[in-house]
């Protein structure tokens, strides 16, 4: 691979926070809309990593961002590498069951709906992986002190 073709895959290797906001057997979910990838599908607050932050942070202020509210103890729970459309990142899903506020679309210009939806509704749209993601955590919360 040349020098300039590694600094181009490298520079699209994208880092996005997501957080699952948990109530009872419901994960609050937004749909995607006018924002050029998988419009019209459901997905988790979250996005991009920006210079000088830690995930965490990333994770916090995304959520903050696109629901209106303040997260609280974090939960790191699944990390996994993506590739869509020749682009290459990883997901760093973080989990939620406490905030201050009440989530709602704080971006309106990014998404057409939202709320809190049953974490096994098949019914919905769900950005690629994401089904996966919420039948882990229903494992998780069958299995243990959840």
């Amino acid at each position: 691979m040349n020098d300039q073709l590694a600094r181009d895959s490298r520079a699209r290797f994208a880092v996005i926070a997501h957080t699952m906001l948990i109530s009872g057997r419901s994960v609050f979910l937004l749909r995607r809309h006018r924002t050029g990838a998988l419009d019209g599908w459901y997905s988790l607050p979250g996005g991009h990593l920006e210079l000088g932050e830690t995930i965490t942070e990333c994770a916090t202020r995304e959520c903050s961002e696109e629901t209106g509210i303040e997260v609280e103890n974090l939960k790191l729970r699944r990390i996994h590498s993506y590739l869509y459309r020749g682009d290459q990142g990883l997901n760093f899903i973080f989990t939620s069951k406490k905030w201050t506020g009440s989530p709602h679309i704080s971006e309106p210009e990014f998404f057409n709906d939202g709320g809190f939806s049953c974490s096994t509704n098949y019914l919905l749209k769900l950005f690629p992986g994401l089904r996966v993601q919420l039948m882990d955590i229903e494992k998780i919360k069958m299995t243990s002190n959840w």
